[in-house]
């Protein structure tokens, strides 16, 4: 059994995504679920996360969304149930 955990437990504290990647492995977690907001990331975001996570033999098991309309916390969704 391998054990996961996702990578906004360290961005809710305001932490960039590498170096909670840099403490999910060192703490001991075998693998990861990368949450991000698809339509805001950026490409050079997108591939560093992806050099981490190799360089660091971090699998990432899963990319969660949530989309819960007006009231979601991600600024893009909540922009597509206004329009």
């Amino acid at each position: 059994m391998k054990l996961g955990i996702i990578n906004s437990a360290f961005q809710q504290v305001g932490m960039d995504t590498v170096t909670g990647l840099e403490h999910i492995k060192r703490i001991g977690f075998d693998t990861v679920d990368i949450f991000t907001e698809a339509m805001g990331i950026s490409d050079e975001e997108v591939a560093r996360v992806a050099r981490t996570c190799e360089r660091l033999e971090l699998p990432v098991i899963s990319l969660p969304v949530v989309s819960v309309g007006l009231i979601d916390f991600n600024e893009p969704v909540r922009q597509f149930h206004v329009q």
